[in-house]
């Protein structure tokens, strides 16, 4: 063995040689070395020589035959350390070299291996025993050599590096942090990682809010009424909120129905009934009526007062025999016994509707007598249709829906009209059904077609015809006068005038009226005139060339006293045949028999500084008054 460097084995250096053991003749160095185990091999990882000697001071010794202390402290060395050797050896099983052997140089057997299960060390040493000074050894004094156990080692369980610490669990108030870290898991009976697993220690990050809580709801107070229905509340008080937090929710106060007991409720007088039929119809009889008591409930009060009442009637005195009209049989109708001065009522005919009317009366001695039946009351099941269906229309109209069918229903009453009237009521339903049509072409939504509009007319003068006459003087018992049919035509001119799109003429021409709508602008208007050039009439009534009108455009100048549209104005004029059975029953007995002529101007005029021109031809009937008469409509 040299001694160089550390071998490829993983030895270090050699160490320096030792002293000689001897001066002379012949003594013995050593040197020693130590091993450095390679990365990943437990127990050693060397093979080789771990002590080597070698002879030193040869040379002869002087006469004196001794050699100097340090050989015997070299001996002194050698068997103490053979001694300590020799119990090494003995402890594994090996005896030790006998010291009486000179100069022996055997080997110990080798040690145990140093590991019980894979790759290891055994070692083995010997010992220079020598007996004279003169005797040397040499070499190395112990070796060793890998050794490996069919056994596989066990592998612990060993841990890896910890995770770094997690966020906090709260983003506020108290949380925790963890971290955790990975067991390699032992292998071949190999102990388990020792430790936790996983860490955890306190987090605070900052205050959480607080949201706002209710406290618990107080008792419920006493019911607001000692009967009948009250009500109760309770309330709570919020507690908070801290930190940013929400108010609470939800109200702070309930209330609640109570109902303690019913209230005493008083007896209360219903409505008095109507007084029942007279005892007796003349000479004096009693009446009775009577009213009932609601309650009382609950322990209320009963009512006070009567629950009947009389009161006397038919103080008149009982009508003599001759007073009273007889039982009468006319035209299949049996009118009863009704004394004078009332009015008997029965059906009418089965195509119409309503009640005759007949009035029983006494003559200038006295003597009573039945008067001719009325039937102002009476209406055609045709014209009641008519009527319905028009007051149908007019609802829906009122209500903003579109008009359907209107057109229909006047087209309708045209024709019926044509065919005259059955009754005098029928008259009185017609003039019903012309004002709701008004109404309805009154509405934005319905335009009038120029088919309505004469149909409109020619109704009014079907209605004018002369066999209608009796019926028109029966209606004037309770009916429509000359004012009211003028009142119609003007609504009726006014709507249609204003209705018109553009500025234009409109001209009707019927066997009893002629009516001329102008629509004229306020401010560049001209004379009008009626009736129009080339105007075409039907019969000789309207032929007259000295009838005429004329408004003058000064009219259309002075001034609006009630103006919807300031912008233009309406004319209407309308030429009757004849208003004899309207104008007949006015405050004095003169007898219209004449044409009559209405003016219209909408909106009207402040004042007239120019009067309407107005001229009428003198129809040589037999009359002689050849007066023009002129009636303030206000007035008629």
């Amino acid at each position: 063995m040299t001694g160089q460097g550390a071998s490829a084995g993983g030895w270090k250096l050699w160490s320096l040689w030792g002293e000689c053991t001897r001066d002379c003749g012949g003594g013995l160095q050593t040197r020693t070395r130590t091993c450095l185990p390679a990365p990943g091999i437990e127990g050693g990882g060397c093979e080789g020589v771990l002590e080597e000697g070698r002879l030193c001071n040869r040379k002869a010794c002087g006469p004196a035959g001794r050699t100097n202390s340090r050989s015997q402290s070299l001996r002194s060395t050698d068997a103490r350390r053979r001694e300590e050797l020799g119990d090494e050896l003995q402890q594994f099983g090996f005896p030790a070299p006998q010291t009486g052997d000179p100069a022996a140089e055997e080997w110990s057997p080798w040690s145990v291996c140093s590991s019980t299960c894979g790759e290891g060390w055994q070692t083995r040493t010997r010992f220079c025993v020598s007996s004279s000074y003169s005797t040397q050894c040499s070499g190395p004094l112990r070796e060793q050599r890998l050794c490996n156990n069919s056994a596989v080692c066990p592998v612990h369980g060993a841990w890896d590096e910890w995770s770094p610490w997690s966020l906090c669990s709260s983003t506020c108030g108290r949380g925790f942090r963890d971290r955790t870290r990975t067991c390699r898991p032992p292998q071949f009976g190999g102990n388990p990682c020792e430790g936790p697993e996983k860490q955890t220690k306190f987090c605070n990050i900052a205050l959480c809010p607080v949201d706002g809580n209710w406290n618990e709801w107080s008792s419920w107070s006493s019911c607001s009424a000692s009967c009948s229905q009250g009500r109760q509340q309770r309330t709570r008080e919020c507690n908070g909120p801290s930190y940013g937090g929400a108010e609470c929710q939800g109200h702070w106060v309930e209330t609640r129905d109570c109902f303690l007991q019913q209230c005493p409720v008083d007896g209360k007088w219903q409505v008095w009934t109507s007084w029942g039929g007279c005892s007796v119809t003349c000479g004096g009889g009693t009446q009775r009526r009577e009213r009932a008591c609601l309650g009382p409930f609950f322990g209320g009060a009963a009512c006070r007062g009567p629950q009947d009442e009389y009161r006397q009637c038919s103080a008149q005195r009982c009508p003599e025999p001759h007073e009273i009209c007889d039982e009468d049989n006319l035209g299949a109708v049996i009118w009863k016994e009704t004394p004078a001065g009332e009015v008997a009522a029965v059906r009418c005919p089965r195509n119409a509707t309503g009640l005759i009317l007949r009035r029983c009366e006494l003559d200038e001695e006295g003597i009573a007598y039945w008067e001719p039946p009325t039937y102002i009351r009476c209406v055609s099941i045709d014209y009641r249709n008519i009527q319905m269906m028009t007051r149908e229309h007019l609802a829906k109209a009122q209500r903003g829906l579109p008009g359907e069918g209107v057109s229909e229903v006047i087209q309708t009453l045209v024709e019926i009209s044509q065919d005259g009237t059955s009754y005098s009521g029928d008259l009185l339903s017609t003039i019903d059904v012309l004002r709701n049509m008004t109404e309805i072409f009154r509405r934005a939504y319905y335009s009038p077609t120029p088919g309505d509009v004469q149909n409109f007319v020619q109704i009014i003068s079907n209605l004018l015809a002369e066999e209608n006459r009796d019926k028109w003087e029966e209606a004037q018992l309770m009916g429509p006068n000359a004012k009211e049919l003028f009142r119609l035509v003007e609504d009726f001119v006014d709507v249609i005038g204003f209705r018109m799109k553009d500025l234009r003429d409109a001209y009707q021409v019927t066997d009893n009226l002629v009516l001329s709508i102008h629509k004229l602008p306020a401010s560049g208007a001209t004379d009008i005139s009626f009736p129009m050039k080339g105007w075409r009439a039907t019969g000789d009534w309207a032929k007259v060339p000295e009838d005429r009108v004329t408004v003058s455009k000064s009219v259309f100048s002075t001034g609006l006293a009630e103006a919807d549209d300031s912008s233009v104005f309406v004319v209407g004029t309308v030429l009757y045949r004849n208003l004899g059975s309207f104008l007949a029953l006015q405050r004095n007995t003169t007898v219209l028999n004449s044409k009559v002529i209405s003016v219209t101007v909408k909106p009207p005029p402040r004042s007239l500084l120019t009067p309407l021109e107005i001229e009428f031809a003198h129809m040589y009937n037999g009359t002689t008054n050849q007066t023009c008469i002129l009636w303030d409509e206000t007035d008629v």
